[in-house]
């Protein structure tokens, strides 16, 4: 217990780490991917995974910002250590779906119970701050609009390279290896806040704390799968104009009446006769 309430007091604050938007990222890794008989197989689309991709991100948002919301405005006293081990369990089933489909077609509802998880740690620092109750709800709109405007900055950089990765053939080594690391942080992170320090969930908090370098890999990755679309449709259309060619036109037949048939001398001389009445 003593260790518990050590977790309680030296808690991260949400927003300096990767819980929260690596949560969503790997949710969203397996959007544009079908299920198939227990496995990832396939693509559904591109209008079907941007769909996908906006309820995953509309139902978390709902579900952090209604438990942030409550938490705040409530100011219950919950301790922290069960809010973060919730956490680290959500993104470590996100992991385990993006490897093998668990709830397929039901990702945002699976977004939205966890994201109440993610809301009441969000709740975590505004009630650090102990402002009275007008502070407050300027403070919460403040935050709330901050973490959103992050989310949307996340799923506007994730976007392009979710939908290109989902194309290429290293796309099941690239998915399942990073469901695979992302599941080890998230390991170690639910062992530590059960209270178990262990070597995985430092190495994970020292990574959390570099979430610009994360956003920034992300506008990289991003640019970069931009690019490659270009040029493959570039690519394609080049072929596609190489496979064009000119048809000859049809010559005419030669019928036993027709010009052609007759004698190619007595064919000239109708033609030299025929210029010459026309100039005389």
């Amino acid at each position: 217990m003593a260790r518990l309430r050590r977790h309680a007091r030296t808690r991260r604050q949400p927003l300096t780490g990767t819980d929260h938007l690596l949560f969503l990222l790997i949710l969203l890794l397996p959007a544009p991917l079908r299920a198939t008989g227990g496995r990832w197989h396939g693509l559904v689309g591109t209008r079907a995974a941007l769909g996908r991709i906006g309820r995953i991100t509309l139902a978390f948002t709902a579900g952090h910002s209604v438990a942030l919301v409550a938490t705040a405005l409530s100011r219950l006293e919950i301790p922290s250590w069960p809010v973060e081990a919730f956490i680290a369990a959500s993104i470590l089933v996100g992991a385990v779906h993006a490897i093998r489909p668990l709830f397929p077609d039901r990702e945002a509802v699976v977004a939205g119970v966890f994201g109440l998880g993610h809301g009441m740690a969000f709740s975590f620092v505004l009630a650090e701050m102990h402002l009275a109750t007008g502070q407050l709800v300027f403070s919460l709109l403040g935050f709330n609009l901050g973490i959103e405007l992050v989310q949307l900055l996340l799923v506007c950089l994730a976007l392009p390279s979710l939908l290109v990765i989902a194309r290429m053939r290293v796309q099941p080594t690239l998915r399942v290896g990073g469901a695979l690391l992302t599941g080890t942080a998230a390991l170690g992170w639910l062992v530590d806040r059960l209270g178990a320090p262990n070597p995985l969930a430092q190495a994970a908090d020292s990574a959390g704390a570099h979430t610009t370098l994360m956003l920034a890999t992300l506008a990289l990755a991003a640019v970069a799968a931009v690019g490659w679309t270009l040029a493959t449709g570039r690519r394609a259309l080049s072929e596609r104009g190489d496979g064009v060619r000119l048809r000859p036109e049809p010559r005419p037949e030669a019928g036993p009446g027709s010009e052609l048939s007759r004698n190619p001398r007595e064919h000239a001389g109708h033609v030299l006769g025929d210029s010459r009445s026309a100039g005389g």
